[in-house]
């Protein structure tokens, strides 16, 4: 990606970020929690003047945001066919009061701030007294309460609204407690609505809840929004149109030495690495874009080459929203006469929480990202030689390709090219489990013992803008390498990484005496982010829980057309 020096948005800028629109959607399972619950949420990102789904940014953000416009928390998501799903657990540090959930991408930051996604949020803490709240108390919990109750923030339009494109069918509409249910999710047409849609199904309790605009109602609203729009002048915000982009820049200690074009390697190393080399611009700025997820927190960043030592570096910190530190939202108002709901759901979030270990949630399995190199590389499989207690007898006897020299204290590597006549200059790229590697003399000092196998690939080898005298990898057993490499011109630290993916816990009681000693106090029966409605009637089985009442359905979701489907039903658990 280029680099725009001079970037204040002009004619030319508005043309391209009103050609280019992104529109995002949450769907959230609720939007009223108790501490100890869990906050879930499908995200879309779309065109409003297209029929596609948005594909012009690849990663999102999610902020929650306190009354007084403080951030809770930030996750960041990437975007898979501009679809996205995260999950937050609300802790009980947080105090009873109105939140908002934030949705959006470094490419809408360039536009106004109304036309950012939000949704109303209220959490109800009832272990915490906050100023300005009456503590009712009893021997069994403390419940919030204050003079008058919360009033629903309607979503109301004057566009009409769209016909359902699907309807619900469920086998029995009053069930008992643990039986199975089954959902058929039909489309009212002959003709199959492919599409991507998230399924919520929750129990209605008496709680003061927002109003969630569906995405029926948010898709109304575009037409009341031009897209010739002239936005205020500011410098552009470049969008995350390859993958994840992580920016930075160097510095001369001294001021003279020269900040063009200097190369940069980025590493995030781990079982899955990624590594990224690039050069720097006139001005030492220097952007990575790591196209494919990667959940490794911990980045490394240095300057590459016999002179870097010479130079500084820093990363540029994330842009996000900067909220107004002098406003503050509306409290949020509770009634007397919701102290019995409020100890209902805190005594079912405990019993849930307290069999937390019987009723986890499992990660999607993630695509393994091959090794850049592996089609070219020969492995040593160390254990499948006699060992060696020094990588010097290793490669003196087990990898052939590759030798060492000493120079005084000071170790070099490299690699013997297939053609003896003809030597590719400089060193070869030297990676332990993803880490980039300058001082050769580390590896000289780590255990072989620790080492899994070693990975070669002989001859000239370009990445990035760099050619390289060959690929050496090391693989450690249990990624447990710590470099000494120090100093201003790398940089060691965390970054946010995208949320991973989930499937969501729901027991089976197929076999009624296998749990039965488990209680279960699920308000949350099903919560699906991925479904794809494929068929002509899409069935989905689930099972109750220990809670009764009446518990609603809640589809939303848009077809491939962006056609918006907002559907909901109720039934009854006695």
């Amino acid at each position: 990606m280029g680099f725009t020096q001079n970037n204040t948005i002009r004619n030319t800028d508005n043309t391209l970020l009103n050609s280019n629109p992104e529109k995002l959607f949450l769907h959230c399972n609720a939007t009223t929690f108790v501490t100890g619950e869990t906050l879930y949420y499908k995200l879309y990102s779309l065109n409003p003047i297209k029929t596609t789904a948005m594909t012009v940014s690849k990663i999102a953000y999610i902020e929650l945001v306190s009354e007084d416009n403080k951030i809770i928390f930030l996750q960041k998501l990437f975007l898979e066919n501009g679809l996205g799903q995260g999950d937050f657990f609300v802790p009980s540090t947080l105090k009873t009061g109105n939140y908002k959930l934030v949705a959006y991408t470094n490419w809408m930051l360039n536009k106004s701030e109304t036309e950012i996604f939000q949704i109303n949020i209220s959490i109800i803490n009832p272990y915490q007294t906050p100023e300005n709240t009456v503590a009712i108390t009893d021997k069994e919990t403390a419940v919030l309460v204050s003079g008058s109750a919360i009033s629903a923030n309607n979503h109301t339009t004057e566009n009409p609204v769209e016909k359902d494109n699907f309807t619900f069918e469920l086998n029995q509409k009053t069930v008992a407690t643990r039986e199975k249910l089954v959902l058929k999710i039909k489309p009212l047409s002959q003709m199959i609505e492919k599409g991507n849609y998230s399924l919520s199904i929750r129990k209605i309790d008496s709680l003061p809840c927002q109003k969630q605009i569906t995405a029926k109602e948010y898709k109304s609203t575009w037409a009341n929004n031009s897209q010739n729009t002239t936005y205020p002048t500011k410098k552009l915000i470049l969008p995350e149109l390859r993958g994840e982009m992580i920016a930075g820049s160097i510095v001369a200690k001294n001021g003279t030495d020269n900040i063009q074009n200097k190369t940069i390697a980025l590493s995030l190393p781990g079982k899955n690495f990624a590594l990224k080399i690039t050069n720097t611009n006139a001005v030492g700025k220097f952007i990575f874009n790591l196209e494919k997820a990667n959940y490794s927190p911990n980045l490394v960043v240095q300057v590459v080459g016999e002179d870097r030592n010479n130079y500084s570096i820093q990363l540029d910190e994330l842009k996000g929203i900067k909220y107004p530190s002098n406003v503050a939202n509306p409290p949020l108002e509770l009634t007397p006469n919701l102290k019995n709901s409020i100890l209902q759901r805190s005594i079912a979030t405990q019993i849930q929480n307290g069999y937390y270990s019987k009723k986890t949630d499992s990660i999607v399995d993630t695509i393994t990202n091959d090794t850049f190199f592996k089609s070219m590389a020969k492995e040593y499989v160390l254990d499948d030689y006699k060992r060696f207690p020094s990588l010097q007898e290793t490669i003196t006897e087990v990898v052939f390709e590759m030798y060492y020299r000493k120079n005084g204290e000071n170790f070099t590597i490299g690699l013997r090219d297939y053609n003896t006549t003809v030597q590719v200059p400089g060193n070869p790229l030297v990676l332990v489990d993803g880490l980039f590697i300058q001082n050769f003399n580390e590896l000289f000092e780590f255990s072989t013992n620790k080492i899994s196998k070693i990975s070669i690939v002989p001859g000239g080898y370009f990445y990035g803008s760099q050619l390289f005298n060959g690929v050496i990898s090391f693989t450690t057993k249990n990624q447990d390498f710590i470099s000494k490499q120090s100093g201003t011109y790398i940089l060691n630290t965390t970054i946010l990484r995208p949320s991973v993916k989930k499937e969501y816990f729901t027991p089976d009681y197929t076999d009624k005496y296998k749990l039965e000693r488990i209680p279960d106090y699920r308000y949350q029966l099903l919560w699906i982010p991925q479904l794809n409605l494929n068929s002509m009637e899409n069935p989905i089985s689930f099972y109750t829980s220990d809670v009764t009442g009446t518990f609603e359905i809640t589809l939303e979701g848009f077809t491939d057309k962006a056609i918006p489907v907002s559907l909901k039903g109720t039934f009854e658990v006695q």
